[in-house]
């Protein structure tokens, strides 16, 4: 997700939940992996950045750039 985020300049919660409209708490949350996010967020985040929802519940590989 992180790298999906930057090329749409979204570098940090912050810009995240700007452009997803979502509350801080709650980007915070998805943009560091805290949880599962509820379906309606992971739609929300998902168009923001340009990846599938369902990419937000896979965790990544070992290594992945993050």
């Amino acid at each position: 997700m992180h790298s999906a985020a930057h090329m749409r300049d979204i570098h940090n919660p912050s810009a995240l939940a700007r452009a997803a409209g979502l509350s801080g708490p709650t980007a915070w949350r998805i943009w560091k992996g805290v949880g599962a996010p509820r379906g309606d967020h992971a739609d929300r985040v998902a168009e923001a950045v340009g990846i599938s929802a369902s990419s937000l519940y896979t965790p990544a590989e070992a290594g992945a750039a993050v």
